[in-house]
Parts: structure tokens; sequence; C-alpha cells
């Protein structure tokens, strides 16, 4: 049973091989080019550093060499100078772009600042209510220890352990 599984694993790679194999003859050096750019930029997708998306561009710019019928060998030295200067010119100013964005909060950093509803009252003192945030509920106390009645709109001020300090609106 096993070498039967084995030789039918072995058969349908084999076959697979002759279709690409078939498909990469059909293909002209332009839009072999053109595939492999588009297939390493949309692989950039899963990969983080603009690295892929780098040689893609290179496979890009050695589309001018196959184009214009010249051998492999320009192609290729097309290809490898061309991501090197993406590499080297691209990348930092792409990674400079993505610094410049704020990281958004996540977590209970997400919770800071948002005003919710009392659900329940907040009794004084260390005696918590509860509050609703998105669907859930939180404990919460007073950051000032004073009483605030359910249904009273505050603003969540700081959190400690599952404990949420909150404040009047």
């Amino acid at each position: 049973m096993l070498l039967i599984v084995g030789l039918y694993c072995r058969i349908t790679i084999h076959v697979r091989l002759m279709l690409l194999d078939s498909l990469i003859a059909t293909l002209s050096p332009v839009e072999m080019w053109l595939l492999l750019g588009v297939v390493l930029c949309a692989l950039e997708v899963l990969t983080p550093g603009f690295i892929l998306a780098c040689f893609g561009v290179g496979a890009f710019v050695a589309v001018i060499p196959a184009w214009l019928g010249l051998d492999l060998l320009w192609q290729v030295l097309t290809f490898c100078l061309a991501s090197l200067a993406a590499l080297l010119l691209l990348r930092p100013f792409l990674r400079k772009l993505n610094r410049g964005r704020e990281k958004p909060k996540t977590g209970v950093d997400a919770l800071l600042g948002r005003s919710v509803i009392v659900r329940e009252r907040i009794a004084g003192g260390l005696q918590a209510g509860l509050v609703a945030i998105d669907g859930d509920v939180w404990q919460a106390r007073s950051e000032s220890g004073e009483a605030i009645e359910a249904g009273s709109t505050v603003e969540i001020v700081r959190q400690e352990s599952l404990i949420l300090f909150v404040r009047r609106v």
C-alpha cells in the first residue's frame, strides 16, 4: 500500500513538473520577467521589509532588454543591477515612509481615554461597579472615590489588573 501511495505521489509530481515546463516553454522572455515581477510583488505582502518587492522591480526592469531581444546574460545582468539599485535606493525610502506611521493601540491601551456607560452603580471607595465597552463588561472603580450612578457616562483613565478606573465626563 505504501509503495502504491509513493508511486502515485511521484507520478503526480512528475506530471505537475511537465505541465510547468510546458507553460514555461510557451512564455516569451518578456512574459517570463513580467510574471516573475508580479509573483515577487505579490509575495511581498507575506513578508516584511520590502525585499521581495525590490526584486520584483528588478524583474520589471529586466523586461526592457528582453523586449529589445538582447541575450539572457544582459537580461540577468539588468535584473541584478536593478534589484540592487532598488534595494539600496527604494527600500530605505519605503521603510522611512512606513516608520512614520503611528502604531495602532491594542489591548488595554486602546481602552484608555474612551468614554463608556456605567452598567452597574460604582459605589465610592473600593467598591467596584460595571462598565460596558464594545459589548464586554468590565469591573470599574471611581478614580476619585465618589459614587457614580448606572447610566452615567465616564472616561477610562487607567487600568490595574482587571479593574478599570474611571472619572465622570
